[in-house]
């Protein structure tokens, strides 16, 4: 087996693309398979096309315009098409070119002979809008235990002044979080990007909780912190809450080892079509890594219900800061359950089913 992800701009800063191609390349690779970036100077048994590369947020429209050309050229030579997306685009349509998208979008799934999506309400989706006879086959994210870049090389990490000044950072807020704790402060976390232009929701999801945050402050002491890409949205909304607030900007250096120093995700979800399609990698990389996550509740969250707190912010995050024993067992039940079905390894399995022209299309 032959296979290659085509994506003609590598942003590895873009988690989907880590996850739904750089890091199933890495594990299959690691299986003796032939599994790589695409080249056109090769042949492949099967190529896989990321939905987002049709899109404006990623690539050009004349961009767009050859991957389809590309991928009609691959077909009639009699290669394996598979088209992976990992969010519903077509839940908002800022533009006449958002639009002229979505029709790429369509296309490239008609003529794929395999459909892959991140979730099963996403299945659903992609069915609909396509008009696809048969179910698109779901791939979970992998939890990620470390963010990996291509690039990364020993000495070069070594030497970077930057990663230097990455986990300078760290110690900092690492200090800021151990003398919080000495004071018998909860330290909770909420992660992400800040928002999109195309849907509802992001950094701003936070405000609907913090009143429920600063009620149970009076009793229980907290702090937050957001690691996001926006500061000065964190100043406008959050910086003066009447209790203790703090912003880290997103680092993939130290990012994983920011998000262990904190006790509890915070995963509010403003509930759209285009949420509702999302993943489940925030609960997973939450419980993986160690923390308990209070959560608003989409279809990808349900399996997670008996070791998370969903849909009672008040409660759900009471039980948590007056039974220490409750949150031990969620913890470790809960990446048991994460690492169960969302390890690379597993979401390997699913991609090498998936690239396997004899394989049966469904859920993995």
């Amino acid at each position: 087996m032959r296979a290659s992800w085509y994506v003609p701009n590598v942003n590895e800063r873009r988690a989907g693309l880590r996850y739904r191609c750089l890091y199933p390349i890495s594990a299959l690779k690691r299986r003796g398979m032939i599994a790589e970036l695409f080249d056109e100077t090769r042949d492949y048994d099967a190529v896989v096309f990321d939905a987002w590369t049709l899109f404006p947020t990623v690539t050009s429209e004349k961009v767009a315009e050859k991957t389809l050309a590309l991928a009609q050229r691959l077909k009639q030579r009699g290669t394996r098409i598979l088209l992976d997306n990992c969010d519903n685009q077509f839940s908002g349509s800022p533009d006449c070119a958002w639009d002229r998208a979505c029709e790429r979008l369509r296309t490239l799934a008609a003529q794929s002979d395999t459909v892959t999506v991140c979730s099963d309400e996403l299945a659903s989706v992609m069915r609909s809008e396509c008009g696809l006879e048969k179910i698109p086959r779901v791939i979970g994210d992998p939890i990620e235990k470390r963010i990996n870049y291509t690039s990364d090389r020993l000495l070069r990490s070594v030497l970077s002044p930057q990663r230097k000044l990455s986990w300078l950072r760290y110690l900092e807020h690492c200090g800021r979080i151990a003398l919080e704790k000495s004071r018998g402060i909860t330290p909770l976390i909420w992660f992400g990007g800040h928002g999109n232009a195309f849907s509802e929701g992001g950094m701003l999801d936070l405000a609907r909780i913090t009143p429920v945050l600063a009620e149970l402050d009076a009793h229980h002491r907290l702090s937050l912190t957001v690691i996001s890409n926006k500061r000065a949205k964190f100043e406008q909304n959050f910086a003066r809450l009447p209790f203790a607030t703090h912003y880290v900007e997103w680092d993939r250096v130290n990012f994983l080892a920011m998000l262990r120093l904190h006790a509890i995700s915070l995963i509010p979800v403003t509930r759209n079509s285009f949420t509702r399609c999302k993943s489940a990698n925030r609960v997973t990389l939450s419980l993986y890594h160690g923390l308990n996550v209070v959560a608003d509740e989409i279809p990808s969250y349900q399996g997670f219900a008996k070791v998370c707190a969903l849909n009672d912010w008040r409660e759900g995050l009471n039980a948590y800061l007056e039974n220490p024993g409750l949150r031990r067992q969620h913890r470790q039940q809960g990446k048991a359950l994460a690492l169960h079905g969302y390890d690379l390894e597993r979401i390997a399995d699913a991609w090498q089913q998936a690239l396997d022209p004899r394989s049966s299309e469904g859920r993995t």
